[in-house]
């Protein structure tokens, strides 16, 4: 039939009745159509029920299996659409399985009609597995158990920025459980390779782990947090430093002169604020003193986290040595 090319035809509104027309022919074609039984293939989802006590799954399903339905168009046109939003399902019970089984799926759901789950409101009828045939069940013992986490991270702070202290993560384990073939062999679990450059504030993250364990096996959780504590570089002056001093024979009295000392020190500008003289070690050992020489340089021990020191004041310390009164 040949449509009316006058534009004022389409103008008047006649188009929309040429429409209505064609979409009304649709529907009672589609109508016609679906009354008619069609065979038709879906994807249903497989699920595993009665795991006996203790054990599990040593190796992993396929997920669905492609199911074949015999129902009318409109039941089929319904159950494609709202599949995923059903509780379609194909039941594999292993009440009775000890270690091993291999469940020919056909046979299996001809025996066990019951285990294929069509929602109420489908109007189809199961008909055959197409694939797979056939499924093999494997069970272990059931294992747990925590694991350390390795944190594979790198920390590179801004030019004029420094880490202070180290790095902490949470939690400490990850646990882990599934087949106890795969659980118990595992030693440490990493983290998922991420660096982190040119931080110039405090580093709050969650990574993720590297794991690629078989579906069998539970991971959790699955994340891990870390902190870094980032501070920008100073310097602050620490006066009054005693300097002690080291393997001092019993029939002589030493003096260090000066007793004291003082030095300027480097690092992250919240750390060092919290420095004082009790946290730095100024030592002489008088296995070093000889009757020749009168003055020795200290040694100074800082905490790890400072970068350094510098301006020790003074530089080289005099050892007055007198021997004690009998």
């Amino acid at each position: 039939m040949k449509l009316p090319g006058n534009r004022q035809f389409w103008k008047e509104g006649h188009f929309k009745l040429w429409a209505g027309a064609f979409f009304f022919a649709l529907l009672l074609w589609l109508l016609v159509v679906s009354e008619r039984e069609y065979v038709h293939t879906l994807d249903i989802p497989i699920e595993i029920r009665n795991i006996p006590a203790r054990k599990t799954l040593s190796a992993e399903i396929v997920p669905t299996a492609e199911v074949r339905f015999r129902g009318t168009g409109r039941a089929l046109f319904q159950s494609i659409m709202l599949k995923s939003l059903s509780n379609f399902k194909l039941v594999l019970d292993l009440d009775r399985i000890k270690t091993e089984y291999d469940f020919d799926l056909n046979n299996y759901y001809r025996e066990h009609p019951e285990k294929v789950v069509i929602p109420d409101g489908f109007d189809i009828q199961f008909i055959s597995i197409v694939q797979p045939d056939s499924i093999h069940i494997a069970l272990d013992d059931n294992a747990e158990r925590p694991v350390p986490v390795r944190i594979n991270v790198s920390i590179k702070p801004a030019p004029g920025f420094i880490q202070v202290g180290r790095l902490i993560h949470s939690p400490r384990n990850i646990e882990l459980k599934g087949p106890k073939t795969v659980v118990i062999p595992v030693e440490t679990i990493s983290t998922k390779w991420q660096e982190f450059k040119g931080l110039t504030s405090d580093l709050n993250v969650t990574v993720e782990l590297d794991v690629d364990f078989p579906q069998t096996v539970e991971v959790s959780p699955a994340t891990v947090s870390i902190q870094v504590d980032i501070q920008s570089i100073g310097e602050r002056i620490i006066t009054e430093i005693p300097v002690k001093l080291l393997n001092e024979p019993a029939e002589l009295k030493v003096y260090p002169n000066p007793s004291v000392v003082s030095l300027t020190v480097k690092g992250g500008v919240d750390y060092i604020a919290n420095i004082d003289a009790s946290n730095i070690k100024v030592s002489i050992d008088f296995l070093q003193w000889r009757r020749s020489q009168a003055y020795y340089e200290p040694t100074v021990e800082v905490p790890k986290d400072i970068l350094g020191f510098s301006d020790l004041s003074p530089k080289n310390i005099e050892l007055v040595v007198t021997r004690v009164p009998e």
